[in-house]
């Protein structure tokens, strides 16, 4: 388990914890998506639930370099679902660049973790061949 901060600043905290989930498919846009209607849309449309403006550079060039990739986002609005403010990413940009950071940092050391135990494994059977 990942614990995730909820702690804007010393005096604004959510009201609920984020939580980590994995998208299964997720979609990204050239616009920023601050509206209701739109988000609505796109969710109907293409079966998608988070939407972010940087994903696909990191994949098109991953596509092109024949590099597999694994992308880690924390979403820091609700792309005009959330609250009346204006723009919430101004709120909440610092608070999902921490959770993502620390994601990142979990998913390292278990990839390392998984790493040295496959090494481990297959030294094992080499020894035994």
């Amino acid at each position: 388990g990942l614990k995730v901060e909820r702690w804007v600043n010393s005096t604004t905290c959510l009201p609920r914890a984020p939580v980590m989930v994995r998208v299964k498919r997720g979609i990204s846009t050239n616009i920023y998506l601050d509206n209701t209607a739109h988000r609505s849309f796109i969710y109907k449309k293409f079966n998608v639930t988070p939407v972010d403006m940087e994903s696909a550079a990191v994949a098109l060039i991953c596509l092109h370099q024949r590099t597999p990739f694994i992308l880690i986002r924390s979403l820091s609005d609700l792309a005009g679902g959330g609250s009346s403010l204006s723009n919430e990413a101004n709120t909440y940009s610092t608070l999902a660049v921490r959770n993502a950071v620390s994601a990142m940092i979990k998913f390292i050391h278990l990839a390392c973790c998984m790493a040295r135990l496959v090494h481990e494994v297959n030294q094992t059977m080499n020894k035994r061949n």
